[in-house]
């Protein structure tokens, strides 16, 4: 490898040679000028910290009536929510909700990544706000899709519509909130290359937090009957749940049925049949072979050294 040479100025011109002027011009840039606005992106280091500013820069900096982000989870084909805006235009927590995603959906992200379309309006839709403990609906109106995404696969979506207002869609205004969208995009990308981008860790799943807390009022159900009321497949969800819990739908099902029988036990209002069908055991032969399981003896015995 050759040795590098010094090129400054001074060193390849003659003592004699005037120095080079410098201009004073001005020389604007609509690129930097479209992108100042969403520079707090790049100061952000938390994922679900820069989610939420993103949703207060659509509001502030873009304009935009209401807004709400949503990431894709392409295990459960759904989209999970993370920030949005209530009807007072107020950036609520929205990390407890989902929905399924639909071919419609699907439909706006490969135009999107296909450079067809960068978003999506779809008129006549419910215009929602979104608590802990429901979901309202606050009028009908149009809905545009605007997809997060990487060079090569959804991230996301950015949906705003008009709220209670008449405000119509103002195709500057989506243009801006498109650049939002493509930047957001390749700062989540980044984060997730560097391991650094788990949105809210201690937040659970919401569809695995659904179903911990079905489970709870009735352990009875089959992981069948759960993903069919949360509308995803059986196999994605129970590859989630374990990935989130740790343990097997299944097991974790069986646990909280042997917790609730020796719950009812300990009562003393039971025999062990009842106990068992009264905690979602579907027979006693059941019951039998998961308490063998997961106490490596059977009832007889083990309630025989509990006296």
């Amino acid at each position: 490898m050759a040795a590098r040479r010094r090129i400054d100025w001074p060193v390849i011109s003659s003592s004699d040679a005037p120095l080079p002027a410098w201009g004073a011009h001005k020389a604007p840039s609509a690129v930097v000028e479209m992108i100042l606005p969403f520079a707090d992106l790049f100061a952000v280091t938390d994922s679900d910290a820069l989610l939420k500013r993103a949703v207060e820069l659509a509001l502030g900096a873009v304009g935009l009536v209401r807004a709400g982000i949503y990431l894709y989870d392409k295990e459960l084909d759904m989209m999970i929510g993370t920030w949005g805006t209530d009807s007072r235009r107020r950036v609520v927590d929205e990390h407890h909700v989902m929905f399924q995603l639909g071919e419609a959906g699907r439909g706006v992200f490969r135009r999107a990544l296909a450079g067809e379309a960068q978003w999506g309006v779809v008129e006549d839709r419910p215009l929602i706000t979104n608590s802990i403990e429901e979901t309202k609906v606050i009028g009908r109106g149009w809905i545009v899709c605007t997809p997060i995404r990487s060079v090569t696969n959804p991230i996301g979506m950015l949906y705003n519509d008009a709220g209670l207002t008449d405000a119509k869609v103002e195709p500057e205004k989506q243009a801006q909130a498109a650049l939002l969208c493509t930047i957001l995009g390749l700062r989540l990308e980044a984060m997730r290359m560097s391991g650094r981008a788990t949105v809210n860790p201690s937040r659970r799943h919401p569809a695995v937090a659904t179903a911990v807390q079905m489970l709870e009022k009735d352990p009875s159900l089959s992981g069948a009957k759960i993903a069919k009321q949360l509308k995803v497949s059986l196999s994605r969800f129970a590859r989630v749940f374990k990935l989130e819990m740790g343990t097997s739908l299944v097991d974790y099902r069986n646990q909280l049925r042997l917790e609730h029988f020796m719950t009812l036990v300990d009562s003393g209002g039971n025999n062990l049949l009842e106990a068992a069908l009264a905690a979602g055991f579907g027979s006693y032969s059941q019951f039998h072979r998961v308490f063998w399981a997961l106490r490596g003896k059977s009832p007889r015995q083990y309630f025989s050294t509990r006296g």
